[in-house]
């Protein structure tokens, strides 16, 4: 029976079948079932010496107080214990359970998406440093294979130890008088976040091989401080898109309906969260649709980077007709979390920078050419477009915008402008006394710098051109903040240092205070003439390579 179903996943799935093969023997079968099924014995022994023991008669003189007694006193935290028939202490067995159903759900959640992805990076590592990923692009299976065969070959004992967790976690939640719909809406987004996270984790590893052994200590990481923001309280700001990156987003809502003793940070301001100004933190439906909507997207974004550089490993992760529509699909995802009633006034305008902000950086790391198709382009970009396209594509503006291998910084532009088109109704409905078209260009001329200074640095002959790259426009973004924490510097101190600081970093007009006044105040010209001025050196610069790139080897050598 098992070599029959094993057979019939090897014809399905061949990628599958191999990882099953490497992973699921005996041995890693016993070990998984045993750590988990310790996990949760040690989670019951201690929810269990956890329940209030009754003295000896003639030893209770005073009230005992607990959490998991039954007789509520003025503190929701504190209950009054009370003996039964029998002399025990009645225990409010739905509040016991209703904890260990919690703490099963945070730790199976963890362990799914940290290790998970761990996991994936580290096979993705491997592979590439014994050579065997190429062999595997060489094969006939498509990348779509390949990518459902890692991904559910590669934790397949992570999977079998969430499995055995289930029955427990099942009951828990239905002993503590949580509806089985909930549940089973709260098992969905595990499986839509197990997705998005595990795509991502997949694209990351497959982009990021420069960074050699530290690859899946990073993507943990950065998986781990995820998960941590879900944790927060909602904000009611466009930053609750994160909470429905994570399944907790979803453990809200059978808590918000149930005693949450030690939990009400998780239901801190459910019942306000709002979607383009629609109340869904009532409603669980709405809530599930929320978070596969928003892990459906991004899924489906990083599968399509997966099908574009898995087979070619020198292609950009996203084409420019797809940057485009992702945009416009993350706009619109940010901007109803943004439109909210009764939100602070600043908090929006800072949340919404942050995540476009990072968006960016992902959109110029997945859009950038490296060198030798910058090179192909230069020379060849007459003979490389299709006939059909001859008339129009011929016009260098055009392939900037539409060509795959020709330089983005163009196309961020349009991204960017892009989004500015998206957001300016909101920025005038919400904030019309903030004139902040300063602060716009400003930021779409320091985004274009950061683009420019990536496509300079991948054009060039050194070596870890990346970590070149994101060092150098790491320290654009933060060093100029740093700068001005570390000086102390006010705008009464010194105004025109002040706003020039300010106004030279991303993060700086995000979160100054002085946004108004500077944009409506002729001061802010300075930093703009000063970011004009390094954008066409620098585009200057790539002009001049890619010219020099596009001649003839013979025309060089009789130049020379």
């Amino acid at each position: 029976m098992t070599l029959h179903l094993l057979d019939k996943i090897g014809n399905w799935n061949p990628q599958l079948f191999r990882e099953i093969k490497g992973r699921l023997n005996t041995g890693n079968m016993a070990i998984a079932s045993a750590f988990s099924l310790s996990a949760q014995l040690l989670l019951f022994m201690y929810y269990s010496a956890q329940i209030p023991v009754p003295p000896a008669n003639g030893e209770y003189t005073y009230p005992i107080y607990h959490r998991f007694c039954t007789i509520e006193t003025g503190n929701p935290y504190d209950t009054k214990c009370v003996r039964d028939a029998l002399g025990n202490f009645a225990i409010n067995w739905s509040q016991w359970w209703l904890e260990i159903f919690i703490w099963l759900s945070i730790s199976s959640v963890l362990a799914l998406l940290v290790a998970g992805t761990y996991l994936l990076v580290s096979d993705l590592d491997k592979e590439e440093r014994r050579g065997t990923l190429n062999f595997i692009r060489l094969s006939p299976q498509s990348a779509k294979t390949i990518f459902l065969g890692k991904i559910l070959g590669v934790p397949i004992l992570l999977y079998l130890a969430t499995i055995l967790a289930v029955p427990l976690h099942l009951y828990a939640g239905l002993a503590a008088q949580i509806p089985l719909n909930e549940i089973l809406c709260f098992y969905t987004a595990v499986a839509a976040s197990c997705a998005l996270f595990y795509s991502t984790a997949m694209l990351f590893g497959l982009t990021t091989s420069w960074l050699g052994g530290f690859q899946p200590w990073l993507a943990s990481a950065m998986v781990f401080v995820v998960f941590g923001i879900s944790w927060l309280p909602l904000t009611r700001t466009a930053l609750d898109v994160l909470h429905f990156l994570s399944p907790l987003a979803m453990l809200r809502y059978p808590l918000f309906l149930v005693d949450k003793t030690d939990f009400d940070s998780l239901v801190e301001n459910l019942d306000k969260l709002q979607w383009f100004y629609s109340p869904v933190g009532t409603n669980i439906a709405s809530g599930i649709a929320l978070s596969l909507l928003v892990c459906g997207t991004g899924t489906y974004w990083m599968w399509q980077g997966w099908q574009r550089r898995f087979p070619n490993p020198s292609a950009t992760v996203l084409s420019k007709r797809q940057s485009y529509l992702l945009v416009i699909c993350c706009q619109v995802i940010f901007l109803g979390f943004a439109l909210q009633s009764d939100t602070p006034d600043n908090a929006n305008l800072i949340c919404l920078l942050i995540l476009n902000l990072v968006m960016f950086l992902a959109l110029i790391a997945a859009l950038t050419s490296d060198r030798q198709s910058l090179y192909d382009w230069a020379r060849y970009r007459k003979q490389i477009v299709p006939s059909n396209q001859k008339l129009w594509r011929r016009y260098p503006l055009l392939d900037l915008i539409w060509s795959d291998k020709s330089p983005a910084v163009v196309a961020i532009a349009i991204n960017f402008l892009s989004s500015v088109i998206i957001l300016t109704p909101w920025a005038l409905l919400e904030k019309p006394e903030i004139n902040g078209f300063g602060g716009v260009i400003c930021c779409l001329n320091l985004i274009l710098i950061y683009a420019a200074i990536t496509q300079l640095f991948l054009f060039t002959k050194t070596r870890n051109q990346e970590i070149w790259a994101v060092g150098t426009v790491g320290s654009a973004i933060l060093l100029l903040p740093v700068i001005l924490s570390m000086l102390y510097l006010t705008l009464e101190k010194a105004r025109f240092l002040c706003l020039f600081l300010l106004l030279s970093s991303t993060f700086g007009i995000g979160f100054s205070p002085y946004l108004a006044s500077a944009s409506a105040n002729p001061i802010w010209l300075f930093p703009i003439l000063s970011q004009w001025t390094v954008l066409v050196l620098l585009n200057f610069k790539l002009r001049s390579q890619l010219r020099l790139a596009g001649q003839s080897a013979s025309k060089a050598l009789l130049k020379a």
